[in-house]
């Protein structure tokens, strides 16, 4: 009888054995598996630090095409006035040489 508990006891003994041994590999994947999620977090925090920084030097580059391109647009304009000004003037000017020739001398 005692060699029947004995024997029982080393096949219940080798079982635990055995889970401990699968146990112990579960743990190491799952420890594994962790670290590498951890990495991958890691990495996905300085890309979204370095995507902020592009979207920052973007926003900025923007703002300043948006203050050259108003620039631009009111030297045309000023121009444009410039123009129809001198035009203006040397026309109400022609008029007023061309009255004054004929009321005086004409």
């Amino acid at each position: 009888m005692e060699m029947l508990n004995e024997q029982i006891c080393l096949q219940r003994q080798k079982m635990i054995d055995e889970r401990c041994r699968r146990g112990r590999k579960d743990i190491e994947k799952l420890e594994t598996k962790q670290e590498e999620g951890e990495r991958r977090s890691q990495k996905l925090e300085e890309l979204n630090i370095k995507m902020g920084e592009i979207l920052k030097n973007h926003d900025e580059k923007i703002l300043n095409h948006d203050k050259r391109i108003g620039k631009l647009e009111t030297v045309s304009g000023d121009r444009w006035n410039s123009v129809v000004n001198f035009t203006l003037a040397g026309v109400v000017g022609a008029l007023v040489a061309a009255a004054m020739h004929m009321l005086l001398g004409g």
